[in-house]
């Protein structure tokens, strides 16, 4: 995945607390759902698990990719 521009990580940043743990409850979910998936549809499973999970790891970490880019914006 290609990571946002920094001033899009610092919004990340300010709002992950309200986003993370709504993503973190639909990836478990997903997650969980992926064994019992029609074989017809598994692909587009997995494809959701793997978009849900690179998600889930951006705004996770996003707080401390956005203060070392206050700390050093030429990082960004």
């Amino acid at each position: 995945m290609t990571r946002p521009p920094p001033e899009v990580m610092v919004a990340l940043a300010r709002a992950s607390n309200m986003i993370l743990p709504w993503l973190t409850e639909w990836r478990q979910r997903e997650l969980e759902q992926l064994p019992f998936v029609a074989p017809a549809s598994v692909g587009v499973a997995q494809g959701r698990c793997q978009t849900l999970t690179e998600l889930y790891r951006l705004v996770q970490d996003a707080p401390d990719v956005a203060a070392k880019l206050r700390s050093d914006p030429n990082k960004g």
